[in-house]
């Protein structure tokens, strides 16, 4: 109890574990229930460990966070966890280096929507779980996510490697 931290404003709230997704400082009244979270966009109320994040913390590093802790717990054994996980990390990884494009946020979405798109369909919950941090996050902090990368990569340009040239063989 207590509140936020010397008096800083709540930007999310976490009603229920990383996994159900965050409500915003607007949903704040919304009724911690069985059924409350479900209404603002959360997948329910888990576990319901509640967790605050003040006005401090980067939404883009919270979800590297969230996506870094899922990575690491994929067993792989299921294509849309292994896959999903793994390829929203590298992604989070790039627009926090400074190399992310705005278009990298749809795609990011895309993953959400692709890892949590049947429910149930991998041998355990860790995609489903996997995939509401990050569709939640973008849906509700987008403009965060879109300032993040203006400031870190204003003229969207992103390195790439370039594949290496076969020699060219001419025979005489």
């Amino acid at each position: 109890g207590g509140g936020v931290w010397k008096g800083r404003r709540a930007k999310a709230v976490i009603p229920g574990g990383i996994s159900m997704g965050l409500m915003t400082e607007d949903e704040l009244d919304t009724p911690l229930d069985f059924s409350g979270p479900g209404t603002v966009g959360c997948l329910g109320l888990g576990t319901a460990a509640v967790v605050v994040v003040d006005e401090t913390v980067s939404i883009v590093d919270f979800l590297h966070n969230s996506c870094r802790f899922f990575a690491h717990e994929s067993c792989g054994q299921c294509t849309p966890c292994r896959e999903g996980t793994s390829w929203s990390l590298r992604m989070l990884e790039r627009i926090r280096a400074g190399k992310g494009r705005l278009r990298d946020l749809d795609l990011l979405a895309e993953i959400g929507d692709t890892m949590g798109m049947m429910p149930g369909s991998t041998i355990c919950g860790l995609a489903d779980g996997a995939a509401w941090p990050i569709k939640n996050s973008i849906a509700k902090f987008r403009d965060e996510f879109e300032d993040y990368i203006k400031q870190t990569n204003p003229t969207g340009y992103m390195e790439t490697d370039p594949v290496p040239a076969l020699p060219i063989v001419t025979t005489h």
